[in-house]
C-alpha cells in the first residue's frame, strides 16, 4: 500500500511539525510522528520532506520493514499543483504528490538518516565556533580571555564528533 505524506510545521516559526497523509486521495488523516503511520511491512510512503526531528520515527518505520521516499526536488509540488490548479494547503500538496512519478523520490535508509542528523550537528557546532571567533576578533584583549574556554570547548567537541563518525 502506498502512503503519501505532507510534513508541514504547526505554527509560523514553530519547532513543531503536522503530518497528514492520505492512501486514496479523498480520505486524510493527521499524526503528529510518522510511527503513528499504521504502515506494514512492505507498505511505500512518499513524502515531500523529511525534518531532522523525525528521524527516530522513520527510523522505527525502516525497522518494521516500510519503505520511505521523500521527494528530491520540492519545487516539483509548486509545478504540480500549479498545471492542477490546487490550493496551496496540505491536501493540495498530497494530490500533487501523488501525481509525481516515483522516479523522482529518492528511498531513505537509516544510515542516511543518522549520517545526516550527524552532519547537521557538526555544522551546529561549526557555525557557533564561527560566530565566537568573530565575537572574539572584535573585543579587546582582556574581554577576549573570558571566550577563549568556550571556543577551545567547541573546537573539542568538533574533534570528537568527528573521530566517533
Amino acid at each position: 500500500m502506498k502512503f503519501y505524506a505532507d510534513v508541514h510545521r504547526t505554527k509560523k516559526n514553530s519547532e513543531r511539525y503536522r503530518i497528514t497523509y492520505t492512501v486514496d486521495g479523498t480520505t486524510f488523516k493527521h499524526v503528529d510522528g510518522f510511527n503513528e503511520i499504521p504502515a506494514k511491512p512492505g507498505d511505500q510512503i512518499f513524502m515531500d520532506t523529511l525534518p531532522v526531528q523525525h528521524t527516530d520515527g522513520v527510523i522505527e518505520l525502516l525497522g518494521r520493514g516500510v519503505g520511505v521516499y521523500y521527494l528530491r526536488r520540492l519545487m516539483l509540488i509548486e509545478k504540480i499543483r500549479g498545471e492542477l490548479r490546487l490550493p496551496k494547503s496540505a491536501r493540495g500538496d498530497i494530490k500533487a504528490l501523488m501525481k509525481i512519478g516515483e522516479r523522482c523520490f529518492r528511498r531513505v535508509t537509516e544510515d542516511f538518516l543518522v549520517l545526516r542528523r550527524m552532519i547537521l550537528t557538526y555544522r551546529s557546532l561549526l557555525k557557533t565556533h564561527q560566530q565566537l571567533l568573530n565575537k572574539y576578533k572584535a573585543l579587546s584583549e582582556a574581554e577576549r580571555e573570558v571566550l577563549k574556554p568556550a571556543i577551545s570547548s567547541i573546537e573539542k567537541q568538533m574533534v570528537e564528533m568527528a573521530k566517533n563518525s
